[in-house]
């Protein structure tokens, strides 16, 4: 029986041999595992963080763009009003010295006006220049029959210029 003991025991030292090799087949496979997890979750987690960096950098750059595109409006608007203002200010300018140049032709009495100034000013601004409208210009037929009549004179056409003004109104109304 004894033998029957010894095969028993024998076996069972083959059987507890095995088993320990397989625990430590088992245990190199489980840290395998456990390194290869802890890789993925590495992995998992630069990838994570990847995805959520993407929209925060879209973000951040659609903000950027933004302020400039705000930015290069506001300085378009500024010149555009400032061209406005300046446009507005020449033509001013020249309204003025034109009605200086007409008040000097018709010999008005009036306090002097600025011309030289009003042009320089112009000249700054870079404005188009008033052309000064020359004394041998005709004048218009109105303008011409008003100066007649107080100079007591004859119109254009040879009428006397101090009926002029009645036989005009004469030739509409009915007498």
């Amino acid at each position: 029986m004894t033998s029957f003991l010894n095969k028993g025991l024998q076996h069972l030292l083959v059987l507890y041999t095995e088993a320990c090799e397989a625990v430590k087949v088992l245990e190199a496979r489980l840290k395998k595992a456990e390194i290869t997890i802890s890789d993925q979750g590495k992995i998992a987690e630069a990838k994570s963080q990847h995805y959520e960096d993407k929209p925060k950098k879209v973000t951040q750059d659609a903000k950027i763009k933004l302020v400039a595109a705000q930015v290069d409006h506001d300085q378009a608007m500024t010149s555009f009003w400032d061209g406005l203002k300046n446009s507005v200010i020449v033509s001013l300018l020249q309204a003025r010295i034109k009605m200086a140049y007409e008040a000097k032709d018709a010999v008005f009495e009036c306090p002097t006006w600025p011309v030289d100034s009003l042009v320089a000013k112009l000249k700054d601004l870079e404005g188009s220049p008033v052309p000064h409208p020359s004394k041998s210009r005709t004048c218009e037929p109105s303008k011409a029959a008003e100066v007649a009549v107080e100079a007591g004179g004859k119109t254009e056409d040879g009428a006397d210029a101090s009926d002029g003004g009645a036989k005009e109104a004469g030739e509409d109304a009915v007498v």
